[in-house]
């Protein structure tokens, strides 16, 4: 296993400060946050002078937005966001801490930290630092219905050979759970439900809210399969109703950390091979 140097981490601790601070509304410990990881992630190599010019571009759109919201703006700032997300932009030195299979029978599996995915979950979460919430909470029944969900996903996957019962405890297991956390389920909830889902149900019913950004969830996994994407879908809707609960972002990234953290430990990982 590959560990990233001391530059890198501290790189990846200060973004990780900030996605907590955004997550909890807190713009300027946010913003102060994302300066200084971005100045020690230059340092570091993380991020190169191309990457800085994407960032900064990134961070110019969210102020705009922020001071004036206009609706071309606001689609040229998303799709910066999502080229980020989806590390279609050069100019980030994304580190590779492990490759490899995770049980004789899983398929192969690449545990990268990635600085850009973390970048474009801040500068999303500090754009919608003042966006309303919607007024209607659904509750505590709906987070167990929701949990009760995630749980019926892991039994579909198993009983249909998508993974198969492994039980492990990886070496590697620490520095996953932090980039799974701050990385992937952060910003993945960031983007689906505090983004899409509020953004729909401020407009719409909530249950089409909730489905559409199901939906679209499970969509961006179609590249695993038909099966993994209604399966991703089917964990939206449990993540959907865990945010839709109390409107608590980070309850709908812990539970989605929880689903991924039980998917390692017991299951082939990421799927039977």
């Amino acid at each position: 296993m590959f560990l990233p140097s001391s530059l890198s981490l501290a790189a990846f601790a200060l973004l990780a400060i900030g996605l907590i601070s955004a997550s909890l509304r807190l713009a300027a410990p946010g913003w102060i946050a994302l300066a200084c990881s971005a100045m020690v992630a230059l340092a570091a190599g993380l991020l190169q002078p191309l990457g800085l010019v994407f960032a900064a571009a990134g961070v110019g759109l969210t102020l705009a937005l922020l001071r004036r919201p206009r609706p071309e703006l606001a689609l040229v700032w998303i799709a910066l966001l999502l080229a980020l997300a989806v590390h279609a932009l050069p100019g980030f030195d994304n580190p590779l801490l492990w490759q490899g299979k995770a049980s004789p029978d899983s398929a192969p599996y690449r545990l990268f930290w990635s600085y850009d995915k973390g970048l474009a979950g801040l500068l999303l979460l500090l754009g919608l630092a003042r966006a309303p919430l919607p007024e209607r909470r659904l509750g505590w029944p709906a987070a167990a219905v929701g949990a009760l969900a995630l749980l019926f996903v892991l039994g579909i996957a198993a009983a249909t050979g998508v993974i198969g019962f492994a039980p492990k405890w990886p070496a590697w297991l620490l520095p996953w759970l932090l980039a799974n956390c701050f990385l992937v389920s952060l910003v993945e909830e960031a983007f689906f439900r505090a983004g899409v889902q509020r953004w729909l149900e401020l407009r719409t019913e909530p249950f089409a809210a909730l489905m559409a950004a199901s939906l679209l969830f499970g969509l961006v996994h179609l590249a695993g399969g038909w099966a993994w994407m209604a399966l991703a879908t089917l964990a939206g809707i449990g993540y959907g109703l865990i945010y839709a609960a109390r409107r608590q972002l980070w309850l709908a990234a812990l539970a989605h950390l929880g689903f991924n953290t039980l998917h390692l430990l017991l299951f082939t990982y990421p799927k039977l091979a």
